[in-house]
């Protein structure tokens, strides 16, 4: 548009600065009532805000994101690792990026623009081989055709030109949109509060790069001499550094302090306590994350399941609806989505807690949650084990679990009709059953040692042994290997769960714990 259009539709002002104004050679960003501009650049200096943003995207990108398959006959879902798309969003989405990077970068231009850009390729992997990041989403300007279709003007940086691209050709997703089409960041938003922020940082370090907190004036009773004053103004004029140094006062001159705008007076601490309140309020992160306080209520397992829930659970949906909808050709039958319970790794009791009970109703395989853990899977220990309520049997209850001195079975232990033994048989079992347990102990032990140092270590070690101890109990004690796999998941969870851990052994060696064990097993136990 020329001149005289601007003039004429009102875009060129009188205000708008000249050629050679400073205006155009300050930093870019909007300028806020604080007085300064505020760039995605100024922003990350504000440590709240730089921190904030790190927490989003960097969770953004280390959560697992695989694509997954709707099997028929309402089987449900199994992971698609063969899709073309897996590839592209788990590990890289093109020659030279990998799917974290990517991932994060996306987190950076939605939370600081709004909108995140891509070219789709096409190529070995189909129509979506590759997906080619638009470094700068200020380039690209999103426009709505007949109601019906988008179009996207990219501009060149270098060359001021610009190319036209449809719907088909660009991913795009965009956040705080008020008409579908384009979004807009929470850094526009948050602006003002980071102006203010900005300015009380600024505001700390001119006070102590001159080195003083204090404001007044020098009254002189007569008139100062030239060199008098001079000599004065060299005194109070000292180097960066030096402003402890004793000051030179003439000819009778007094100092007198004055009512300035001291930090206090300022509430400056208070601000910029206020401004990591406001940080959390506009990026949704919990204000312990930001700050260097420890939370006074709750646990670690709430704090990150609420971090999951509130926090991360819309970004992840909306990138998981963006990939279904525009680069998955089959959304019925395949679709992307992230792996939340990753997050909740770190709680090792939670963790095994919730192993043992999936195992044991038959939610998991044991080889399903070997995989959880990074673990290869054993052969037979694909099948579900049968819930008791689907048996008939009726299972113990966790609170009878065997203690010393008087043991009792285990939780959810399935115990079969009794049958009269006789005593004989009753002496052979309990030896067998002795000589488990003994092997039981002497390996657990040995596992303890060896992973003293590492939790997680020694909580797989415990899951494998006793994945592979369920055969021999089965074989030893003459019962079911279905509910030797139980008896086994049970002792592990004595080791894993429970509050004693290793106190479990002391009453394993028991005499009556092996008694137990092998009237259990001679179906002679009965529930506590």
């Amino acid at each position: 548009m020329d001149v005289l259009g601007r003039l004429l539709t009102g875009s060129l002002r009188a205000a708008t600065p000249g050629p050679t104004d400073d205006f155009w050679f300050g930093p870019v960003g909007t300028s806020t009532p604080a007085g300064v501009r505020v760039s995605p650049e100024i922003a990350n200096k504000v440590s709240a805000w730089f921190r904030g943003r790190e927490i989003i995207a960097t969770g953004i990108a280390m959560l697992p994101l695989d694509m997954f398959e709707n099997l028929p006959n309402d089987q449900g879902p199994q992971k698609a690792s063969g899709h073309p798309l897996h590839d592209l969003i788990h590990h890289q989405p093109n020659d030279w990026l990998n799917a974290f990077d990517w991932r994060r970068m996306l987190g950076y231009h939605l939370i600081d623009h709004g909108n995140h850009y891509a070219f789709i390729e096409a190529g070995d992997r189909g129509f979506v081989s590759q997906l080619q990041p638009i470094q700068d989403p200020t380039t690209v300007t999103p426009k709505l055709v007949n109601r019906r279709r988008k179009v996207y003007e990219i501009r060149d940086p270098k060359t001021g030109g610009s190319t036209t691209a449809l719907q088909d050709e660009i991913f795009h997703l965009h956040i705080l949109s008020t008409d579908g089409v384009q979004g807009r960041g929470v850094l526009s938003y948050a602006r003002d509060c980071l102006g203010l922020t900005s300015v009380l940082e600024q505001f700390a370090s001119r006070i102590f790069s001159r080195g003083t907190l204090s404001a007044g004036a020098l009254e002189v009773p007569g008139v100062l001499t030239d060199d008098a004053s001079r000599r004065m103004a060299q005194s109070f004029s000292t180097s960066h550094g030096d402003w402890h140094l004793p000051k030179v006062l003439e000819q009778g001159a007094k100092w007198v302090q004055s009512e300035g705008l001291t930090p206090e007076n300022a509430q400056m601490l208070l601000s910029r306590k206020f401004g990591i309140d406001e940080v959390a309020r506009f990026l949704g992160v919990p204000r312990h994350m930001l700050e260097n306080s420890d939370p006074s209520f709750g646990n670690a397992e709430q704090f990150n399941r609420n971090f999951i829930d509130f926090t991360m659970g819309w970004w992840l949906v909306l990138i998981e609806m963006s990939i279904n909808t525009q680069l998955v050709s089959a959304p019925q039958k395949y679709y992307a989505e992230f792996n939340r319970n990753a997050i909740a790794r770190g709680d090792l009791s939670t963790r095994w807690a919730a192993y043992v009970d999936a195992i044991t109703t038959g939610t998991y395989t044991r080889n399903e949650v070997r995989r959880m853990e990074n673990r290869p899977s054993l052969p037979g220990l694909d099948e579900p084990l049968t819930p008791a309520h689907l048996t008939g049997k009726q299972p113990a209850a966790r609170s009878a679990a065997p203690k010393a001195p008087a043991p009792a079975p285990p939780a959810a232990v399935v115990l079969p009709e009794p049958e009269p033994v006789s005593p004989q048989a009753h002496a052979i079992a309990v030896a067998a059953a002795g000589r488990v347990l003994r092997k039981e102990v002497a390996a657990v032990q040995q596992l303890a040692k060896r992973h003293a140092a590492d939790a997680d270590a020694y909580a797989a070690a415990v899951t494998e042994f006793y994945a592979g101890h369920a055969a021999l109990v089965a074989q030893t004690l003459l019962m079911p290997t279905e509910t030797a796999a139980v008896y086994c998941a049970q002792q592990a969870g004595q080791l894993l769960v429970e509050t004693g851990g290793l106190a479990a052994l002391d009453a394993w060696v028991q005499p009556a714990y092996a008694t137990w064990l092998a009237e259990w097993a001679l179906g002679e136990g009965v529930a506590a």
